[in-house]
């Protein structure tokens, strides 16, 4: 009788023990891809892009950002976008009736690359998986800094979804992305053609430095912060031959608050952004910091003003700024046309 109470006394822990396993054993297998509960790595301003993909026949295979394998059976023909760097690199490389899907960015006029596609072809917006959804994509597109819920909803479907690298640090991750995008759409020529472009851009940008001994000192602004190092603004300056001094003042990324050190840089350049049209007010707005008022860039009159659509891009469209920078600093190409 006793040996039986015994036995009786060790059953719940056991059971508790059993129940526990099996919970576990179910979380395992729903977590594990393609399907689950798969929640998207924390987003970070300073990752790496760690493009891999394998060969060039269907199914076609590659890493994403979130280092989960996707695969893509087919080329693409029904595509979602769901960031304004994703859009900028699809409208450049695929074929606009493909892209069934946007940001809301994309519909932005003053900010927006690719506002004269949009707003022709009226993709719906990819802000409700639901929606996205009932389109029957073939795959979508999120960015790294996408809503875990989001993107872990879609994922769940079965539809091939790949989490891209957006917060590049440097013009080659671009350039990769956009050989990258080509492979997993099946628009591979396209890509290839577009990525010469680009490089093709770059170098004619980057031909036009002079190579003295002074390197111009350049402040950027985007908002409230400060470009520091590890962005793409950094790497483009750089490569222009000059020095971000909020990179050299120990700044690292997008840093809010902070500019206190702005009189003490003294930076020759000051570069920032505002909507089409605006760019005397937002110049003015920053000449009334007396801070600013006391630089070299304000006594110089070497504030630039850029739209935003030129200044926050990640995409092939940042071809734009480095052309434009290049000849604010070092003038414009051998035989190039005039302009403002």
């Amino acid at each position: 009788m006793l040996a039986h109470t015994r036995l009786w006394s060790f059953l719940p822990p056991i059971l508790l023990a059993t129940l526990i396993g099996t919970i576990a054993t179910a979380v395992d297998r729903l977590a594990s891809p393609p399907g689950g509960l798969q929640l998207a790595r924390p987003a970070t301003n300073y990752g790496s892009s760690s493009i891999r993909f394998e060969g060039p026949a269907y199914p076609r295979e590659s890493v994403d950002s979130d280092d989960l394998r996707v695969q893509v059976p087919r080329p693409a023909r029904r595509i979602v976008s769901q960031s304004r760097t994703t859009d900028e690199y699809l409208y450049s490389i695929v074929a606009p009736q493909t892209i069934m899907a946007v940001s809301a960015s994309a519909y932005q006029q003053s900010s927006s690359n690719v506002y004269s596609y949009v707003s022709k072809l009226h993709p719906l917006l990819a802000s409700d998986p639901e929606r996205v959804l009932r389109l029957d994509p073939d795959l979508i597109f999120v960015s790294s800094t996408a809503r875990a819920d989001f993107t872990s909803l879609v994922r769940n479907t079965g539809v091939p979804t790949y989490r891209m690298f957006t917060m590049f640090t440097n013009l080659d991750q671009v350039a990769e992305s956009i050989r990258a995008v080509g492979y997993l759409t099946g628009a591979d020529e396209a890509a290839r053609s577009e990525e010469a472009r680009f490089r093709s851009g770059i170098a004619t940008a980057l031909a036009m430095r002079t190579h003295g001994p002074a390197r111009p000192r350049i402040l950027g602004l985007g908002g409230r912060a400060c470009y520091g190092r590890d962005t793409l603004f950094n790497d483009n300056f750089e490569n222009l031959g000059g020095v971000t001094v909020g990179a050299g003042g120990g700044l690292k990324g997008y840093a809010n608050g902070g500019c206190e050190f702005i009189q003490r840089w003294d930076p020759e350049w000051i570069v920032t952004a505002a909507d089409p049209g605006k760019a005397e007010q937002a110049r003015a707005q920053l000449l009334a910091d007396p801070a600013i008022a006391l630089t070299q860039a304000a006594r110089q009159g070497h504030i630039l003003v850029f739209d935003n659509r030129i200044l926050f891009s990640m995409s092939p469209f940042t071809l734009s700024l480095v052309n434009a920078m290049a000849e604010k600093l070092y003038g414009k190409p051998h035989g190039a046309a005039g302009g403002a």
